[in-house]
């Protein structure tokens, strides 16, 4: 009960400790840098509206400086791409914003923050219109009892505001799920330079048979007390025991590697990812032709 108790008081410094950056960086963006642009990706055109107005009302409601360009941005006439394609074809819709069709020097130095928002929810379908990442979640609501309960995506912005100090000068794009609160401390975030990086963190087996795995390979790039950097080998969806041990995904403490969702594109990674997308129309359209996500 004592741990229990530790661990829920660990959790409301942090998030509380992540709302207070974000306050900063909204109302001190010189200051506290802040995110260049939001971009929300949507299932439908008449979700990417629903969501330009929740954009606007955390602009409203001091979420998300003034500064901060804020885009919902829909798969092509509705139809489902995977949040690869949506990832791209989010790029390419912000490139067109800045008027410009290539990696030019108008995004290079951009810091981006993408959350995929598109997906539909099987324990909670009643949300799906709405998006998922929209719902309330009334953790630290009486922080601020006159207030409006926080919702999920506010608490992914406190989150995420103390991750854009690890992007410095170079231009680049954070990518996290919309459907999932990750608690950490940002701040400490590091990032590799002009490479793209995804954040993983040790779970059972018995859970990972239910998300995705990152399987990295065994020789590190980087090692501290704080992370470990590696290449990754393989990515494996729902996997079973069978599958870990054969994969190699198992680690010496007898835990796997969790695909959180969130990665990180920084430097010459980020303009090769532009380049990619801003070309991608054409496989996106046969993407949608095939019916394949």
């Amino acid at each position: 009960m004592e741990r229990r108790r530790r661990t829920k008081e660990d959790l409301a410094s942090l998030m509380r400790k992540s709302w207070y950056h974000l306050r900063l960086s909204v109302r001190h963006p010189s200051r506290v840098p802040t995110w260049d642009a939001i971009i929300l990706t949507a299932a439908s055109p008449e979700q990417a509206h629903l969501y330009n107005s929740q954009l606007n009302r955390a602009k409203r409601m001091g979420r998300i400086s003034p500064s901060t360009l804020t885009l919902a941005v829909p798969d092509p006439l509705g139809h489902r791409i995977g949040s690869g394609a949506a990832t791209l074809n989010a790029i390419h819709s912000l490139a067109l914003h800045y008027g410009t069709t290539t990696a030019s020097n108008v995004l290079d130095k951009k810091h981006v923050l993408l959350l995929h928002a598109g997906g539909d929810s099987k324990r909670v379908p009643w949300a799906n219109p709405m998006g998922k990442v929209f719902l309330p979640l009334p953790f630290l609501a009486s922080d601020e009892p006159d207030g409006p309960v926080p919702l999920l995506f506010d608490h992914i912005l406190a989150i995420a505001s103390c991750a854009r100090q690890a992007f410095g000068d170079q231009g680049g794009m954070l990518t996290m799920t919309g459907d999932v609160l990750p608690c950490f401390d940002a701040s400490f975030m590091t990032l590799p330079e002009d490479t793209s990086c995804i954040i993983t963190v040790p779970i059972t087996l018995d859970v990972a048979s239910n998300h995705g795995v990152i399987v990295a390979a065994e020789t590190e790039v980087h090692s501290s007390q704080n992370y470990t950097l590696s290449l990754v080998d393989n990515l494996l969806q729902k996997p079973n025991v069978d599958e870990l041990v054969q994969s190699k995904a198992v680690l010496v403490d007898g835990r796997t590697l969790l695909d959180t969702g969130i990665i990180a594109v920084r430097g010459k990674a980020w303009l090769d990812l532009v380049t990619l997308a801003c070309s991608s129309q054409e496989m996106i359209s046969d993407l949608i032709r095939s019916r394949n996500e």
